[in-house]
């Protein structure tokens, strides 16, 4: 079927051209744009797809998301950007506007609560562009999510298959599990296996705690240790869940109109070609894709 809303979780993809691509490309003033060259290429593949809205969501800050405030040791694993990679963040965000797509990054909040926000607002098959688990959450129906850097479309039964939990309960999968990506431990002792076992027979943790007393009969290895450790643990567990969950509702001021694909002026396009000095070929694409 023809998708005709593409969500991007753009700073994954920044992130990987940066630390895969050789530093071998250099703007006018010497600064390392490898980063801004690889994400260049990969939006012109997404435009290439010529879906009829697209919307970019980037992550402003490590540090300065609510999830921070809830929870402080949310992300305190990463490093944060250099003041390279800073700049070539935000010359990553001003080729997407150069390239007529809609963009937002916003300080409270990340770029999985924009994508989840405008996914529930416009109800649109939609492929969500990612190759982060978080955002399985949102799927269903004719949705996918595409991990653009494998190839590897994932629908919600998929998604599914390859967490063992359906994709309105990863959040508290996660909450139970642990995610180790976002510095978010989980309850001790407590697994993907054992996680996803526990939401298929109570549903959600709201009611894994409202029927508790039935876990140590379960079929579980150590089901009687499973027990006493959600016992033990059930404010971090409430705590996780609070950070594991996308924010839908943020407020955003955007319309369906703002996420068309609009053409711009070429001179714009040729200008900042030239700022980074980026060579023939990225540069064809570019006035092609104008």
């Amino acid at each position: 079927m023809v998708y005709p809303l593409y969500l991007i979780d753009a700073s994954i993809y920044i992130f990987r051209s940066y630390f895969s691509i050789p530093p071998n490309f250099f703007a006018k003033n010497g600064e390392l744009v490898n980063a801004v060259y690889g994400y260049t290429n990969f939006l012109l593949d997404i435009i290439e797809r010529d879906p009829e809205f697209i919307s970019v969501a980037f992550d402003e800050s490590l540090v300065s998301c609510y999830r921070n405030e809830i929870y402080p040791d949310y992300k305190a694993n990463r490093d944060l950007p250099d003041e390279n990679l800073e700049f070539q963040l935000a010359m990553c965000q001003e080729i997407t506007g150069l390239l007529g797509l809609h963009y937002l990054s916003l300080d409270a909040y990340e770029a999985d609560d924009i994508i989840g926000t405008i996914h529930k607002r416009f109800s649109l098959p939609t492929v969500i562009v990612t190759r982060d688990k978080d955002l399985g959450q949102l799927i269903g129906g004719d949705d996918k999510l595409w991990d653009f850097a494998s190839d590897v479309y994932s629908s919600p039964g998929e998604v599914q298959q390859k967490f063992g939990v359906r994709p309105d309960q990863i959040a508290d999968y996660l909450a139970l599990a642990g995610d180790s990506v976002d510095n978010i431990p989980g309850a001790p002792g407590i697994g993907a296996k054992t996680a996803a076992a526990l939401l298929t027979e109570f549903g959600s943790i709201e009611k894994l705690y409202t029927s508790l007393e039935k876990v140590p009969d379960m079929k579980l290895r150590g089901a009687k240790k499973v027990h006493d450790t959600l016992l033990r643990h059930k404010d971090d567990i409430d705590l996780y869940r609070r950070i594991t969950g996308i924010a839908c509702d943020i407020p955003i001021n955007v319309s369906l109109e703002d996420l068309k694909v609009t053409s711009q002026p070429i001179e714009n396009i040729i200008k900042f070609c030239d700022e980074m000095a980026f060579g023939k070929r990225i540069r064809d694409r570019l006035g092609q894709a104008s």
